[in-house]
């Protein structure tokens, strides 16, 4: 059931960015490059949350391997970075690409940093907005070849009918969710917001059966537009800053 939601998800935002939207991204470099195995390495978190970057992490293999690609297992590959002096986030996001992939043989290496990760709650609902920051650069050039940023808000609202018993149900799902730090549907959904868009999300990777579609789903289009971050990732001092 899970995994038909996130496909379902999936497929409804790929058709909503259909629509005049934001200058799409050039795909030339992930086009030439054509990676078929990604890393995953520890999550940066800047929130507040003390469990965002652990929880998060847990949430990326699987619809990266739905897009197509190898995914190194993220538990087995931090465990390795640990025995190799590398067991902080912000450490491995400041080393070369080249060198985590080396010891994997990875084709390519993605960054994500947690920017924000606030809850919220009203009379009608509460909510969750988080903000996120993706970066997958290649294992053999470092080059960043694709990176993205986007606000993600999750809505755990009531809607019965009954104010007074709506109340109650908000009222408790956001201290649940504020004492428990459940993560996954938050990110979960952030993860298909971020990789699926047509012009801005992830190409479809070698084992996907969409991976005919990228010519016109991710095309090449050469204006060297790599990124819609509003600041630097700690891995790309330099991409995708403002000017």
């Amino acid at each position: 059931m899970l995994r038909k939601s996130i496909m379902v998800l999936a497929a409804a935002s790929l058709g909503a960015c259909t629509t005049t939207g934001p200058e799409p991204k050039d795909y030339t470099a992930i086009n030439t490059e054509a990676p078929r195995s990604i890393l995953v390495v520890p999550v940066v978190n800047h929130s507040n949350e003390v469990d965002a970057a652990n929880l998060f992490l847990t949430t990326l293999a699987v619809p990266l391997s739905e897009r197509g690609y190898y995914v190194f297992p993220t538990n087995a590959s931090r465990q390795l970075m640990e025995a190799e002096g590398l067991g902080d986030a912000g450490l491995v996001h400041g080393t070369e690409t080249s060198r985590l992939a080396s010891v994997f043989g990875a084709d390519a290496v993605l960054y994500v940093e947690v920017l924000k990760w606030e809850s919220g709650y009203n009379v009608l609902s509460s909510d969750t907005t988080t903000a996120m920051l993706y970066t997958l650069k290649s294992g053999k050039t470092n080059e960043v070849l694709w990176q993205d940023e986007q606000e993600y808000v999750h809505s755990f609202s009531a809607n019965t009918g009954n104010i007074f018993a709506d109340l109650i149900a908000n009222a408790v799902s956001a201290a649940i969710d504020s004492t428990r730090s459940d993560f996954t549907p938050v990110a979960m959904g952030a993860n298909i917001t971020v990789l699926t868009p047509a012009g801005s999300g992830l190409p479809f990777g070698p084992y996907a059966p969409s991976t005919t579609e990228n010519a016109k789903l991710f095309p090449s289009s050469g204006t060297g537009k790599i990124s819609d971050a509003s600041q630097e990732a700690i891995s790309a001092p330099g991409v995708g800053a403002p000017e």
